[in-house]
């Protein structure tokens, strides 16, 4: 996982949550490949370690994404 993506990506939500992630990719210039791999990374699933600083809610056809608590609180401190 690049650094500066997972920054880019929880700065990015920081500014605005219930993005697409369709709209963050392009946003972020990322396959939505890259994309899934970086939200598995930070994400609350504890079977790849994830972090938890961000969760995917389903929005009828689209998966918006959000920080999590933890994810704020870090976006806060930062």
């Amino acid at each position: 996982m690049s650094e500066e993506r997972a920054l880019a990506l929880l700065q990015l939500l920081a500014a605005e949550e219930g993005q697409s992630i369709h709209r963050i990719a392009k946003r972020l210039d990322l396959s939505l490949s890259e994309l899934q791999r970086l939200l598995t990374a930070l994400g609350p699933d504890p079977r790849y370690d994830g972090l938890d600083l961000v969760e995917q809610r389903g929005d009828g056809e689209r998966v918006l994404l959000f920080l999590t608590d933890k994810g704020r609180r870090l976006c806060a401190t930062a």
